[in-house]
């Protein structure tokens, strides 16, 4: 029962409306177990990342562990799968896959019937196996477990194939092809020409060959491609071609008759030895392309010691004679047969007065002294003279030939003569040798007085039917007027 007191009622605890009680507050047993729950979950996936961790390094350990000492997955040699294999499998292998190939490498060069081989031994070809298995074997052996394992990952889905390192001795490679420039290599050789004249077969030849330059880089090339892919193989030789600068068809073809020129002697028996000589001289010569002939050179002084005698000379005027004399009629010739084989005459010189072995203003006047005949090869070939004083009946006959190119025409020469005025008065020579006149009061006339005259020397050419084509101006000469000359005696007569 309720209990009253003097203070009036007091309701029995628990029962009536509950009153809050604003000082002292309940506890909050609801939170702390909230918190207990959070706590016990954070756990749990600390323990569960724990256990995935863990597992995850047991999975990656277990991957990469069989390959710790073999080579990993996706490593090839060649063509050759590794994986699994330790170094020395990797080896064995090696050497079954390449022994029998670098024993066996031979490679040979080859130039017509001759051979040039070269073997594994002569280069020391062989396989270097640390280098060319260490790249493979380091495939997934740097950084840590993970990075390790992606790498196995990489090399399993990128295959990873190393080729052979080999090694070789390329010096000897150098000297054997060395050896084959030697072999190989040689000059061009032109054909000759031998000149023999008076012989039934007057030029001999003798054959051209080519010449030949090797260029050994490539050939070097190909044989270390060859050394690398352990292939071996074999190659001919093409060396390059240097054609000569003169073929034997060439030097026969040049061989055709240019210009010939006879001429009858006019002169004494001592006049046709000297002439003799100076043929002689002249014959068998031989004028290179672009060089020149000088009568005075070939045919030398005209002194006794050199065969020559005493003799007229009429190039120089009448009644002059020396030690060669005659020897005009040969330079004479030479000249006719230079013009009329169509080449160049550098040098030449008129005679006095018009001479009586040749049309006028075809002669060429020579001497010790300076005048002298030049005559230039202007063609492309060598140039063969022919040079000869030969008799026909009681007459003496002076020939020269020029051989060489062919001329695809034909020269004519036409001298023409004007004549200019006689002297009339004559000329006195003091004959103080006495060949003519002895004394004072003696008078005798030992020449004639001589016309001068005006001369024009032309070179026509002919096609092959003589019809004319061209003309041209060789020399034009003015002889002047020779007077008549008297010699007179230096001694008195005793009365």
């Amino acid at each position: 029962m309720p209990t009253m007191t003097t203070a009036g009622y007091t309701p029995p605890k628990g029962s009536g409306p509950s009153v809050p009680n604003r000082e002292k507050r309940p506890p909050q047993r609801k939170k702390k177990r909230r918190r207990k729950n959070t706590a016990a979950i954070v756990s749990l996936v600390i323990f569960l990342i724990a256990v995935f961790i863990g597992s995850a390094t047991l999975y990656i350990y277990a991957q990469i562990e069989p390959y710790a000492d073999t080579f990993y997955p996706g490593t090839s040699l060649a063509g050759y799968p590794l994986t699994g294999m330790t170094t020395d499998d990797a080896s064995a292998l090696l050497s079954q896959i390449t022994g029998e190939a670098v024993s066996g490498w031979q490679f040979e060069l080859r130039y017509g019937e001759k051979r040039y081989p070269l073997t594994a031994q002569d280069v020391s070809l062989a396989v270097d196996a640390e280098a060319t298995l260490d790249p493979l074997w380091q495939v997934g052996r740097s950084g840590n477990m993970i990075e390790r394992y992606l790498n196995l990952l990489m090399a399993r889905n990128t295959p990873v194939d190393a080729q052979l390192v080999l090694t070789y001795d390329m010096e000897a490679v150098d000297a054997l092809l060395e050896q084959v420039r030697g072999d190989v290599e040689r000059d061009p050789v032109d054909a000759t020409i031998t000149f023999l004249p008076g012989n039934s077969e007057p030029f001999r030849f003798t054959a051209e060959s080519q010449g030949y330059v090797l260029d050994t880089a490539p050939l070097r090339s190909r044989i270390e491609d060859a050394l690398r892919g352990l292939t071996s193989g074999q190659l001919d030789i093409e060396p390059e071609v240097i054609e000569p600068e003169i073929y034997q068809a060439e030097l026969e073809s040049a061989t055709t008759l240019r210009g010939r020129v006879t001429m009858q002697l006019e002169a004494d028996e001592a006049a046709a030895a000297n002439a003799a000589v100076a043929a002689a001289k002249l014959n068998g010569l031989r004028v290179e392309a672009g060089e020149t002939l000088s009568f005075n050179e070939v045919v030398g002084t005209r002194t006794e010691a050199a065969g020559y005698v005493v003799a007229a000379e009429p190039a120089y005027g009448p009644n002059v004679s020396g030690v060669g004399g005659g020897v005009c009629q040969v330079s004479s010739a030479l000249y006719q047969a230079a013009l009329l084989s169509g080449l160049e005459v550098v040098t030449r010189s008129a005679a006095v007065y018009p001479v009586s072995y040749c049309a006028i203003g075809q002669e060429a006047a020579i001497s010790d002294q300076g005048l002298d005949l030049v005559i230039r090869n202007s063609t492309q070939a060598a140039l063969f003279v022919t040079s000869r004083v030969y008799a026909d009946g009681d007459a003496q006959f002076v020939e020269i030939q020029f051989i060489g190119e062919p001329l695809d025409v034909r020269y004519a020469l036409e001298s023409q003569a004007l004549e200019t005025t006689t002297p009339t008065e004559p000329v006195y020579v003091r004959d103080s040798e006495g060949r003519y006149a002895t004394y004072t009061d003696e008078r005798v006339p030992v020449t004639e007085a001589m016309t001068g005259y005006s001369s024009l020397l032309e070179r026509v050419t002919l096609d092959a039917q003589g019809n004319e084509t061209a003309r041209e101006t060789i020399s034009e000469h003015e002889y002047e007027p020779i007077p008549q000359a008297i010699y007179v005696g230096v001694t008195k007569r005793e009365e």
